[in-house]
């Protein structure tokens, strides 16, 4: 019988205060990987996260594949149980970290099978949100009182991980748009001050894009709200896909759209808003068993181009080449011209 020891209480102490002051779900995971060698001799700890599904692995660096296999094929059993839910591995992101642990002195057989395993639902307010395990190539590694040892900590793991998905959840509430999914105008206020202070201080390029939906009333007034929400939900898509990952694509208010380009010049920002507009007037907007067609209007200022002094000028100067497309007949891009 294996006595439980202060050392022991002290690290397990020590690996609860370490995933109970991570502020993200990798911080978390990749804290518990490392402090649990030292606790608990094993060849791979793993996580599986109900959202994705994300797998991940913290594993001996000699780890055999085979045995990273039977791990996986082993969790996703438990899990798929628990959640009544099975989980195709193709449909799986796996997500591997090698290392050394201090308290494994040899080299794993290439040969090496999974003999002994501690696999716990994550378990928070009555729902599982994951499950977590220790994997052994070596038999009858885990007793009662490691497994008692193990569930501590992953009742403190469910806890944490809980914490930081409703932190994400507020924050993704204060941030974005429910409708569109894109970020909102607090968030792009944030933004356009940051951007512009750099490209102010550092006299870097700096575009903005205002776009507007033509005739977007009659959308409301012939289809309804949900039509008008459907059209906004898909312009926004289209916005999205058609910028760079760092640019911020933002709804300004009702069917009015910004978008703000770090470092681009006034050329490639005009590239980008004609490919826009084409784009949106060839896609078919489906309502119901009907299709209609939108346009959109889009105003362009930039900075040093038009000599921008403020972050409001900028803006000013976008919505102004905005309401010269408007007033030209609409679906089409004018920069603002002074």
């Amino acid at each position: 019988m294996e006595f439980i020891t202060f050392k022991d209480l002290n690290k397990l102490r020590s690996i609860i205060n370490a995933i109970s002051t991570g502020i993200e779900v990798k911080e978390i995971i990749d804290s518990a990987g490392t402090t649990l060698a030292g606790l608990f001799d094993f060849s791979v700890f793993g996580v599986l996260l109900k959202e994705g599904p994300t797998l991940h692995l913290f594993q001996e660096e000699t780890c055999p594949p085979d045995f990273t296999q039977a791990v996986v094929k082993n969790m996703l059993k438990v899990f798929s149980v628990l959640e009544e839910e099975p989980i195709e591995m193709e449909r799986l992101t796996l997500r591997v970290e090698k290392g050394k642990w201090k308290n494994r002195q040899r080299v794993m057989d290439p040969q090496a099978s999974l003999k002994s395993h501690l696999t716990l639902p994550l378990v928070i307010e009555g729902e599982i949100i994951g499950c977590t395990s220790i994997n052994s190539d070596q038999a009858n590694m885990y007793n009662i009182s490691r497994l008692q040892f193990f569930s501590v900590f992953g009742y403190q793991m469910a806890a944490s991980l809980r914490h930081i998905q409703r932190f994400s959840t507020v924050k993704k509430e204060a941030i974005y748009d429910p409708l569109t999914n894109l970020f909102n105008r607090r968030h792009f206020e944030e933004a356009l001050s940051l951007e512009t202070k750099k490209a102010l201080e550092g006299e870097s390029n700096l575009s903005l894009i205002m776009v507007d939906i033509d005739h977007f009333k009659r959308v409301n007034d012939t289809f309804g709200h949900d039509g008008g929400d459907e059209v906004l939900r898909k312009v926004a898509s289209l916005l999205k896909n058609s910028v760079r990952q760092h640019d911020t694509v933002a709804r300004y208010g009702g069917e009015e759209f910004v978008l703000l380009l770090p470092g681009a010049t006034l050329d490639p920002t005009s590239t980008v808003a004609e490919r826009i507009r084409r784009l949106v007037e060839s896609t078919p907007f489906n309502m119901g068993q009907t299709q209609i067609r939108m346009t959109v209007s889009l105003g362009i200022s930039n900075f040093p181009a038009h000599r921008v002094r403020s972050k409001e000028e900028l803006v000013k100067m976008a919505d102004l080449a905005l309401y010269e497309a408007k007033r030209g007949g609409r679906n089409r891009v004018c920069i603002y011209q002074g």
